[in-house]
């Protein structure tokens, strides 16, 4: 009977699953918009509230008057639960009842006549008509206004909540079912035993039910998180032995897949300027950001080519940047894994793969969003250093290692096309290459010394065979032999190495901070022998490449993007200095273990204190989300409302220009020839890419028929604008009321 022990471990945990997921359902959170606190703190988005009010009743309370039309945005609110419910707290105010409009998402469900009091309006939201992954409520009524106050109001509101009804979601109950049921075969497969297969899936459904309980809107469905968990989980069965080992790879690969849905998720603007190039490419315009100018304004020429594909297979680029963000970010979660265990052993692997996956500027500009093109360059740089590892450990076997070399120069050459940096890292490996195992008789004995590296050529080769068709390209594309974006974000001397520096400094408080110095700990023994081993070559590209950092001012994104492709490299530096340190308390055996219980506390407290990292930045996050959402409604009001012939001037260069289609006028001129290269005396000071400014040029050169008012302070004062242009406002599609400069006929 000893045979029926395993399928009902199985099925009971399976069983367990089910019945758990389904008493969740019957309770759920519900979302609640804070309007009588003085900072609404949401992940939901709205217009048309004023400030907080109080009214002089007995006792007093706190109100907020609405405009004459009134929404809130709960993004991927549909990736949680198909059908919401809403409960608002409202009063038509003083004067005659007016009539009011419920609607979801653009859709008029419910009218009714608010009376004076205050009432709550329990509502049930009709599905929308299209698939949509956002949810938006609005409430629409004819404004009025109070003798003395020219605001238009339209109603007085304290509170407002959004519900999931409880449903039931067949995929979800499926995935984890047959996901846990494969993953515990693989793992009998190669070569656990049940407990060892129990071990691993039991943790792994708990892990799923806990993150089934706190559902939250997210970019990514609870499917697709807990596949993409499956995934890693699989891959860590195939990579590491024993257990534990692998119980914690699918563990870190669970907390990556699910960080759109723990933190908040967001996406930079800056992405749809590669998606609109990528778009115009499609178009027949070329790779252009305005048809007719030839600017090269993007520094991710691969990354573009990858969205163009995208778009071509009439696939969804947003959706996919955050799908392929939590791929590139598991990749390198295995790839350090993969040569940590390999430099250190499986236990230090383990612990360079937790510093990675606790590593919120890598979370940040992956798993998370962003859309940028950062985590999959920083996956092809630690692919590359890899291989070349791989290739330093055969040179010393006496083993063949061209093809390795010509693997790591193809690799090399992606990445140099993914971003400049990669020449960088190139540069770096070669200088490498040729001073690694350097023998002093070789001094003097130039033809002995060439003869011994020409093995050096498989390296350069493919890389200049692929780089040098790109740069004459580029030159006799564009005119230039570097970007447009490098004129406009370079400079600035002094003050942005300080810059630099602060930038530098805010990563490496991420990492560590002092306790940064343990990543030099491989190094105290033998030295000048372990310099000449992966650790020098590792310490090279950190070193360089942050000087590097730090000349160029660093970033203005938050999470430090610029340091994602080095976080696996000093993840597995910082895990040998752990090891050195451990070892050698080996000798006593009682301080060898307080050393690892010890250890186990750090790694506990680091992992805490490097997740809870964002609460830094949370809310600018949230609001960098917002301003795409407003700017992509500009941009569909200019596809609606104007034709080819007009043009808008912007300070937010992508998602107006993606979704508008219109010659658009990049002010701080990352897509501006003219722009980039005006001298500015405070270079350095503001924030990288949003220092070049030339309004004379913009106004008088480019004229733009509309110019958004929330971007007025571009210029000197509104008398610049006042002479050729006129306030207008104008309603986009969601409702949202919002001005423009509108340039008068000449």
């Amino acid at each position: 009977m000893a045979w029926l022990v395993e399928p009902c471990l199985l099925i009971g945990l399976l069983v367990a699953w089910v019945i758990g997921a389904g008493m969740v359902q019957r309770e759920l959170t519900p979302q609640r918009i804070e309007l009588t606190q003085p900072l609404i703190e949401s992940e939901a988005h709205w217009a048309g509230l004023y400030d907080l009010e109080q009214w002089p009743a007995e006792p007093p309370f706190l109100y907020r008057w609405t405009s004459g039309y009134f929404f809130a945005q709960i993004p991927w609110a549909y990736h949680a639960a198909p059908r919401y419910a809403v409960h608002v707290r409202l009063s038509s105010g003083p004067g005659e009842p007016r009539p009011l409009t419920f609607l979801s998402n653009e859709q008029a469900f419910a009218t009714t006549l608010p009376q004076a009091g205050f009432r709550v309006y329990r509502l049930l939201l009709p599905p929308p008509a299209e698939p949509e992954p956002n949810l938006r409520f609005a409430i629409a009524i004819e404004p009025w206004q109070q003798p003395g106050d020219p605001r238009p109001l339209g109603l007085m509101m304290t509170d407002l909540e959004f519900y999931r009804l409880p449903y039931t979601a067949p995929e979800n109950l499926l995935i984890v079912s047959m996901g846990s049921a494969l993953l515990w075969g693989l793992a009998r497969w190669r070569g656990a035993r049940v407990g060892g297969a129990f071990m691993l899936c039991t943790p792994l459904i708990i892990i799923f039910l806990i993150l089934y309980a706190y559902l939250k809107p997210s970019p990514l469905t609870y499917a697709t998180m807990v596949g993409f968990s499956f995934i890693a989980a699989g891959a860590g069965i195939f990579l590491a032995q024993g257990a534990l080992l692998r119980l914690g790879i699918a563990i870190l690969g669970s907390i990556m897949s699910f960080s759109g849905m723990i933190w908040a998720s967001w996406l930079s603007d800056d992405a749809f300027i590669s998606f609109h190039y990528a778009q115009n490419f499609l178009l027949g315009h070329g790779l252009v950001y305005n048809p007719g100018e030839r600017v090269e304004g993007y520094t991710n020429f691969l990354y573009t080519m990858l969205i163009a594909l995208v778009l071509w297979l009439e696939m969804d680029p947003i959706l996919w940047s955050y799908q392929s963000g939590v791929i590139w970010a598991l990749g390198l979660l295995l790839l350090t894994y993969t040569v940590g265990q390999r430099l250190l052993g499986s236990v230090w692997g383990g612990v360079a793969a937790l510093f990675v996956a606790t590593s919120q500027s890598l979370l940040l500009h992956s798993t998370r969003g962003g859309g940028l093109e950062t985590a999959f360059y920083a996956m092809l740089i630690v692919l590359a250093i890899s291989l070349y590892l791989w290739h330093m450990n055969e040179a010393e076997e006496g083993l063949p290692t061209r093809l390795r070399l010509c693997s790591v120069g193809i690799v090399l050459a992606l990445a140099s096309l993914t971003r400049p940096e990669g020449l960088l890292v190139f540069a770096l490996t070669i200088l490498h290459a040729l001073v690694y195992d350097l023998r002093w008789s070789e001094w003097g004995h130039i033809r002995a010394f060439m003869r011994r590296k020409r093995g050096i050529i498989a390296l350069i080769a493919p890389y200049l065979l692929i780089i040098i068709p790109f740069f004459l390209w580029r030159y006799s594309y564009y005119g230039e032999w570097l970007p447009n974006t490098f004129y406009a974000k370079t400079g600035g001397g002094g003050r942005a190495v300080m810059r630099g520096l602060a930038y530098s400094w805010s990563f490496a408080q991420t990492m560590g901070g002092p306790l940064l110095i343990i990543a030099l700990g491989g190094f105290i023994a033998n030295w000048r022998q372990r310099l000449g081993t992966w650790r020098g070559y590792m310490l090279l590209i950190v070193s360089i490449y942050t000087t590097y950092i730090i000349v160029v001012g660093g970033d203005h994104f938050r999470g430090e993007r610029f340091f994602v492709p080095l976080v696996p490299l000093l993840a597995i530096l910082l895990a040998d200095g752990l090891a050195t340190l451990i070892s050698a308390t080996k000798q006593r055996l009682q301080v060898y273990r307080t050393a690892q219980f010890l250890l186990i506390c750090l790694l506990i407290s680091y992992s805490f204190m490097a997740l809870n990292r964002t609460r830094e930045f949370e809310y600018i996050i949230r609001g960098l989300d917002e301003s795409v959402d407003i700017w992509r409604e500009i941009g569909w009001w200019m596809a609606d409302h104007t034709t080819s012939e007009q043009s808008i001037a912007v300070a937010g260069a992508g998602a107006i220009a993606f979704y508008g289609q219109r010659t658009t006028i990049d002010m701080h001129g990352l897509n501006d020839h003219y722009i980039a290269r005006v001298e500015m005396a405070t270079m350095g000071t503001g924030p990288v890419g949003h220092e070049k400014r030339a309004p004379d040029y913009v106004l008088n050169q480019r004229r733009p028929t509309y110019i958004p008012h929330l971007w007025t302070d571009y210029f000197p004062n509104e008398s610049y604008l006042t002479r050729d242009y006129q306030l207008i406002t104008i309603n986009t599609r969601y409702g949202r009321e919002l001005l423009m400069w509108q340039r008068r006929p000449s």
